[in-house]
């Protein structure tokens, strides 16, 4: 079983007449669909807010075949985020969190897993207080028995918690396998090349594997027998939301069935999910359809 915990937030488009349109989604939330859309066991651990969303979120899940048991009603509202887009399609998320559901973990809350499980961490819950303590802790726990991946995923309110590179790079070291952008690298290390963090990372905390996506130039993937690149498909791009976040589930996809990770493969699920609006990931039948249509020659996958 794929394990995601994390966020689920409600995105508020804004629109070009001032309009905004809602949307379901926050990045872990839509790890989760994405990799039930292709067609893998995925759960998602999450504090679901009391407020008209938290039916929502629920049913958008469900709808994907996501599993529910490790989703905790609680009292508090929803988190909401309004997103702009700029010329390329590329959004800018600004945060409405203050005692929201999702960052609310405390010690116990989280599920217990079964040896061999994939737990996925990230993005703003694994930063914000009061809960990042116990998600930090509850990966540490897990990381003997189960594989552990982490993807970033980082926002300026994440890093402008005063622990926070400390957090991201205890993160990093208690992760097997690292997905990280390299706008995640710019904003967190703005002095070094993100090809050098992404190697210390690898060397100095031994992380089995790091992904490196680099948008519409594709994916280098980082390991101690050397590295390996993919392009991005092109594609008629409406906008990027959720490119990364279906990405990172095609990697958890790979894990599950075996651990080698086909570049080609997730360099295509996240080229799919920018070609219609919202965070809203293509099922297998649409990835495989896909691939078959390129002539490109697929690349040999590498071990996760």
């Amino acid at each position: 079983m794929i394990v995601v915990t994390g966020e689920n937030v409600v995105d508020l488009i804004a629109q070009p007449d001032g309009d905004l349109r809602p949307v379901l989604g926050g990045g872990p939330a839509t790890i989760s669909v994405a990799a039930s859309r292709l067609g893998v066991p995925a759960a998602m651990a999450a504090r679901i807010g009391a407020d008209v969303f938290g039916p929502g979120f629920r049913r958008r899940l469900a709808d994907a075949g996501v599993d529910g048991r490790h989703l905790r009603q609680t009292a508090d509202p929803s988190t909401l985020a309004l997103v702009t887009l700029d010329a390329t399609g590329s959004p800018h998320f600004d945060f409405w969190h203050s005692g929201a559901a999702d960052f609310g973990w405390s010690e116990g809350e989280l599920p217990a897993m079964r040896p061999g499980d994939i737990v996925h961490i990230g993005s703003l819950v694994a930063f914000l207080p009061p809960g990042a303590d116990a998600v930090e802790q509850w990966a540490a726990a897990n990381r003997p028995l189960c594989t552990v991946t982490f993807d970033p995923n980082l926002r300026p309110i994440a890093l402008a918690q005063t622990d926070a590179l400390e957090r991201l790079e205890r993160l990093v070291g208690l992760a097997h396998v690292v997905k990280v952008s390299l706008d995640d690298l710019r904003m967190a290390y703005p002095d070094t090349a993100p090809e050098d963090t992404v190697r210390r990372w690898r060397d100095e905390h031994g992380v089995d594997l790091v992904l490196l996506t680099r948008g519409a130039d594709g994916v280098t993937a980082y390991r101690a027998t050397g590295e390996a690149s993919a392009p991005a498909p092109v594609v008629p791009v409406v906008d990027t939301i959720g490119a990364g976040d279906s990405l990172m589930a095609a990697v958890l996809a790979c894990l599950y069935r075996g651990g080698d990770i086909d570049l080609d493969f997730i360099c295509a699920v996240a080229a799919l999910a920018c070609t219609r609006p919202g965070a809203n990931p293509p099922t297998a039948a649409e990835v495989s359809a896909f691939l078959e249509a390129s002539p490109a020659t697929r690349r040999p996958p590498v071990s996760g």
